[in-house]
């Protein structure tokens, strides 16, 4: 039994010592270093909630720009610019690493056909059947519960209700935006903070709730996925195949097309 394990287990996770050794020499020793990681993971989201919410109004008021814009241009500069920038920032300055080390760090070394082409979907198929019975019973009410709170409530206003979208926002931020979305924030969580808190128990799991947690700017969504975190794969990934490319592209089902399956399958996106 013990050897069927084994192979079972060889066969979703690619062995790479070499590369283990590497990120663990980088990871946080004690328990105030763990929990400033885990700060970090939802400091941005407080930020975009700030803008989103409390800030929004004014902003409109001394610009002149619509709820849209506002909120597209918080999220654009959260996205690519704090996922983006501050893990390099932060492995340049604080571990010395080089860009081309960072890029290591954070999982870019390597292209993973076998983890691309079986692996991923394989979790993919798995996730989206083990969640179906959640999203179709469990998720709808407690997503109203949680947009009943006024502090929560995704109002007409709520850029998710204009599908991110506003004609007068320039495209060229508009498309750094998106791939600050579905690149920034794996960089920033599956290759940065994950790798950060690796002495920490289940450090998939605590990063897998943190995620859902830091989207504090649609918290009736995001909050109501929270118990499921348990089977979303994209930390998993990374822990299993050593690189982040699987959970780039694992995020971009996600983001486009998971939602359309489920509305198919049970009714609700």
């Amino acid at each position: 039994m013990s050897a069927v394990y084994r192979k079972f287990a060889n066969f979703f996770n690619l062995s790479d010592p070499n590369y283990v050794r590497f990120i663990r020499k980088y990871e946080a020793k004690t328990k105030k270093q763990i929990a400033f990681y885990l700060f970090l993971g939802l400091l941005p989201g407080l930020l975009a909630y700030i803008f989103v919410y409390p800030l929004r109004e004014p902003i409109m008021e001394w610009t002149g720009l619509s709820a849209t814009y506002v909120q597209l241009l918080a999220l654009t500069i959260m996205a690519s610019g704090w996922h983006l920038v501050v893990p390099f920032l932060m492995l340049r300055f604080k571990d010395g690493l080089t860009f081309k080390e960072s890029l290591i760090y954070l999982g870019f070394h390597r292209l993973d056909l076998k983890g691309l082409l079986i692996v991923l979907p394989i979790l993919t198929v798995l996730f989206t059947l083990i969640t179906l019975p959640y999203v179709k019973y469990v998720y709808p009410p407690l997503h109203e519960w949680l947009n009943g709170f006024p502090a929560f409530h995704m109002g007409e206003w709520h850029v998710f209700n204009h599908d991110y979208y506003d004609p007068n926002f320039p495209w060229p931020l508009f498309l750094i935006g998106l791939i600050g979305n579905f690149i920034g924030e794996e960089v920033y969580f599956r290759g940065y903070l994950l790798r950060k808190v690796g002495r920490l128990r289940l450090d998939w799991l605590w990063i897998a709730i943190i995620f859902q947690i830091y989207h504090m700017w649609q918290i009736p969504i995001n909050w109501a996925y929270i118990p499921i975190a348990l089977f979303i794969p994209e930390e998993i990934l990374v822990k299993l195949r050593k690189n982040i490319y699987g959970a780039i592209l694992l995020h971009l089902f996600v983001n486009f097309l998971w939602g359309i399956v489920t509305m198919y399958l049970v009714g609700v996106r």
